[in-house]
């Protein structure tokens, strides 16, 4: 099965934190054989100037550079002793001395969709969740503002559980002088006993999170 290679297709490749791309890629893309592509930077290689229009690796960076792209469209060829790598400015030159159609088509969208993927300015983050809180009155809403980080909304029954499960006994200032000693220490038993529940509980979780 042949794989249809374009310009919004290809996988980038960057060197020296510039995209590049290889001779026989760009050749294949304009429509052109690589030696065409070789021997029009022989004759004008005056015209061309190193880190600007082209990097020649070789040695060690060759070798990295071949193992980066074995899984690529563009693997390295093990015989391969240099490899030139053409920049932006270069496959521009080269779209301009074959003068085809398809060479400035190809260009322009390797412009786009290839050489310019660094440029291209990152999706702005998400907007943070955000919880607000709302106050009523006469079952009206009077006021309404953001939650402060860390801050927690509970109802007064769930407040007073986590009160009572923490080893508290929780009595209203109104029923406080109408209860008898005994009534409180029951209160007192009931509520160690549902402390000590919970506390078996929470150690029963955390043994499982470790």
């Amino acid at each position: 099965m042949t794989t249809q290679i374009s310009a919004e297709t290809i996988s980038l490749t960057v060197h020296q934190n510039t995209p590049v791309i290889t001779t026989e890629l760009l050749a294949c893309l304009y429509g052109a054989e690589p030696l065409r592509l070789r021997n029009n930077f022989s004759r004008n290689k005056n015209r061309f100037i190193e880190g600007k229009h082209y990097f020649l690796v070789k040695g060690e960076e060759l070798a990295k550079l071949r193992v980066s792209l074995r899984d690529s469209q563009n693997p390295i060829a093990g015989n391969v002793r240099a490899l030139t790598l053409w920049t932006e400015r270069g496959a521009a030159r080269h779209a301009k001395m074959l003068e085809t159609d398809q060479a400035w088509e190809v260009f322009e969208k390797l412009e786009d969709h290839y050489f310019n993927q660094q440029k291209n300015p990152p999706a702005p983050p998400s907007p943070k969740p955000y919880a607000t809180i709302t106050y009523f009155e006469n079952d009206l809403p009077v006021n309404s503002r953001l939650l402060v980080p860390g801050e927690i909304v509970i109802t007064p029954d769930s407040c007073l559980e986590h009160v009572r499960r923490a080893g508290y006994v929780v009595v209203s200032c109104d029923d406080v002088g109408k209860l008898t000693l005994n009534e409180l220490q029951e209160m007192a038993t009931q509520t160690r006993k549902a402390h000590e529940h919970w506390q078996k509980q929470y150690q029963n979780l955390k043994k499982r999170s470790d």
